[in-house]
C-alpha cells in the first residue's frame, strides 16, 4: 500500500507552486483569495489558509477592506487568531511607513503642486479623512500622516501631534489637506476657522502652514490660492 501523504506535505507543494508562479508572473496573476492566502503563510507555517482567506473577503469585501480591518474584528473571524491579526495590522502600519519613505525627493514647492498631490493622495476616500503633508526646507516631501477618520460634516486635526511630528523630524512646513466626500469642493465656515487656528498653534512652535488643501470628487481646492486668510498668508 503507498504511504499516504501527509497535510504538510500537500501544503507544502501546494505553496511552493504559489510562490513559483508569483516569481513568474507577479501578483497580477492572482484572485484576491490568494493574495490574503498567501500573506497568511506567514502566519500558518503548515495549515491550508485558503478558508481563512475567504471567511476574511466575506467579511471585509475586499483585500483593503482586509488590511483596514481593526484588530479586535480581525480576531473575530473564525480560524483568525492573536497573531494573524496582530501581523496584519503590522503589515498595514508597515505599507504605510514604505509609502512614506518612498515619497523622499517630491517637490511641492507652490499650492498647485500640493493641490494635485492631495487630488491623488485623497482620490479613492470615501469617508472624510485628515492628512499632514510635512516638508522640509527645500521643500521636498518628507512624509505623509493620516491623522484621523470623521463623519460626514467634520474631521478633527491633532494639532499637538502635528507639532510634536514635525519637530522631530526637522520639517518646518507642513500642508493640511481633508476630503469632503459630499461632493463640495469649497471650505466651510468650520474649516476655516480650524486652520487660522491650527496656523498660529503652529507658529507659535517654529512650525509654518503653508495650505489647506479641501479634496472631493477627485479636485481639489487651496485655502490658500483662493485667498482665504490673508492674515495668515500675506
Amino acid at each position: 500500500m503507498a504511504e499516504k501523504m501527509n497535510d504538510g506535505n500537500i501544503h507544502a507543494g501546494h505553496r511552493k507552486r504559489m510562490w513559483k508562479r508569483f516569481m513568474e508572473n507577479g501578483i497580477a496573476s492572482f484572485s484576491e483569495h490568494e493574495v490574503i492566502e498567501m500573506l497568511l503563510y506567514a502566519c500558518y507555517p503548515r495549515r491550508n489558509t485558503n478558508d481563512i482567506a475567504h471567511e476574511l473577503l466575506r467579511r471585509f469585501g475586499s483585500i483593503k477592506g482586509v488590511i483596514d480591518a481593526d484588530y479586535d474584528d480581525l480576531c473575530s473571524v473564525d480560524n483568525v487568531g492573536d497573531s494573524a491579526a496582530a501581523f496584519i495590522c503590522f503589515l498595514r502600519q508597515f505599507a504605510v511607513a514604505y509609502a512614506e519613505d518612498a515619497l523622499g525627493g517630491i517637490l511641492l514647492r507652490t499650492s498647485e503642486d500640493a493641490r494635485v498631490f492631495c487630488s491623488e493622495l485623497m482620490r479613492e476616500c470615501t469617508a472624510e479623512m485628515a492628512y499632514v503633508l510635512y516638508l522640509d526646507h527645500s521643500m521636498a516631501l518628507s512624509g505623509t500622516q493620516k491623522l484621523s477618520k470623521g463623519n460626514d460634516n467634520h474631521v478633527e486635526f491633532d494639532i499637538k501631534a502635528i507639532a510634536t511630528r514635525a519637530i522631530k523630524g526637522s520639517t518646518p512646513n507642513v500642508v493640511l489637506a481633508h476630503n469632503h466626500p459630499n461632493g463640495v469642493v469649497m471650505p466651510t465656515s468650520r474649516d476655516v476657522a480650524t486652520t487660522r487656528r491650527i496656523a498660529m498653534a503652529l507658529r507659535n512652535v517654529g512650525v509654518e502652514l503653508l495650505d489647506h488643501i479641501v479634496v472631493a470628487e477627485g479636485d481639489g481646492y487651496s485655502m490658500r490660492t483662493a485667498g482665504l486668510l490673508p492674515d495668515i498668508w500675506m
